[in-house]
């Protein structure tokens, strides 16, 4: 919910940065669901910084929870006499019931600050989160790290990159679902042809490796043990993950400065004090992110107040209490009105802009940025 906003001549302002009392900098990790002491505890020392605990007991608890959960499909499956198929159904929709609600979302902003900076010191324990605990998230095998840390963050949302937003008209529904079936669909070409024509031959090679892994396994797994199962642990979550990053991938950058679509501080916003930076590992400070990609997730909420200076300079974009997903929904259900309600200004309280004014100033920044600004940016 939006803050109660000054007046000013009539007309409400923006609230301050200088007035909040930003839960972000103080407020306790969730990010996991529960500890396990003795076996967390003799792991700490695997870690590169201790300060990834909240990732080493999430991906416990993952473990712990989604390996015994396939385990009960694919048994329910196989049992002689065979569980009558509604049995089957609903410990399937379960099972992704808790993929979706428990762990989706942090496991995948998990595996991204992990992709930028790996957390473990034995380099097998990496690259088990992309190859084997990302696959039962639906994402496939060593895809996410090319996709977003080579691709998304060196082409920085223009250019060559699959996954760019900025020749959409952002608030458009038929132009999310052009872009959805690029990033679900597209993405097993775009990708393999991204490293050739860059010369990544490499990841390519690994590319390759990894989707063919991944079909691979489920393939056996759907001809040679349950194709049930295989649906419901692999399939329907794969789906439901490309699906939530599109949109997840859209709404971080739905507002990008059509006249200055190169810098960092223009093309995507901040999301501030919300209790959904405790459970994605401080995700909300995206401009942060993509301005130095290496930041630990930990020290985002206090490098907004020492880089915003160079924030308002550039007119780089903060709100207050939502996240990406619901200023996604706002803009998309044309609540822009409400969204600059939650805007946050990070000058003084006389230089504040209206909400109007911001509402504009949104607005402008969903249209689709001019070809010439594009290939000046590439």
């Amino acid at each position: 919910m939006a803050p109660p906003l000054q007046a000013r001549g009539g007309r409400p302002v923006v609230q301050v940065l200088d007035d909040v009392v930003n839960s972000d900098l103080t407020a306790a990790r969730n990010e996991y669901h529960f500890r396990m002491p003795f076996l967390v505890d003799r792991m700490l020392p695997l870690l590169r910084d201790p300060r990834d605990e909240p990732m080493l007991c999430l991906l416990i608890n993952i473990v712990q929870t989604l390996v015994p959960g396939a385990v009960v499909v694919y048994g329910l499956c196989l049992r002689q006499p065979p569980a009558a198929s509604w049995g089957v159904h609903v410990a399937g929709l379960f099972y992704v019931a808790t993929i979706a609600l428990l762990f989706m979302e942090r496991f995948v902003l998990c595996l991204h600050f992990a992709s930028h900076r790996p957390i473990f010191h034995i380099d097998w324990m990496n690259s088990a989160i992309s190859w084997v605990i990302a696959p039962m998230f639906g994402i496939p095998c060593g895809l996410y790290k090319l996709h977003h840390v080579i691709m998304h963050h060196i082409e920085n949302n223009h250019g060559l990159d699959a996954s760019s937003t900025e020749h959409f008209q952002r608030d458009s529904w038929l132009d999310f679902l052009a872009y959805w079936f690029r990033f679900v669909f597209l993405i097993h070409l775009e990708l393999p042809a991204y490293t050739l024509r860059t010369k990544r031959y490499n990841w390519f090679l690994s590319l390759m490796g990894g989707l063919a892994t991944w079909l691979a396994a489920l393939f056996c797994l759907a001809k040679y043990v349950s194709m049930t199962a295989t649906i419901w642990v692999f399939v329907v979550p794969h789906v439901f993950a490309m699906s939530v990053m599109s949109f997840g991938n859209w709404a971080q950058h739905i507002f990008v400065d059509p006249t200055n679509c190169t810098s960092n501080y223009a093309l995507t916003y901040n999301c501030i004090d919300t209790p959904v930076n405790q459970t994605t590992f401080n995700d909300g400070y995206h401009v942060i992110h993509h301005a130095n990609a290496r930041l630990h997730w930990s020290e985002m909420p206090g490098a907004l107040y020492a880089m915003k200076e160079r924030h308002l300079q550039s007119g780089a974009l903060t709100f207050r209490g939502v996240h990406f997903m619901d200023v996604g929904i706002m803009v998309m259900t044309k609540r822009l009105d409400k969204l600059a309600q939650c805007y946050v200004h990070l000058g003084t309280k006389e230089t504040a802009p209206t909400v109007d004014e911001v509402e504009a100033k949104l607005r402008s920044w969903l249209e689709p940025v001019p070809l010439a600004h594009a290939k000046k940016a590439s």
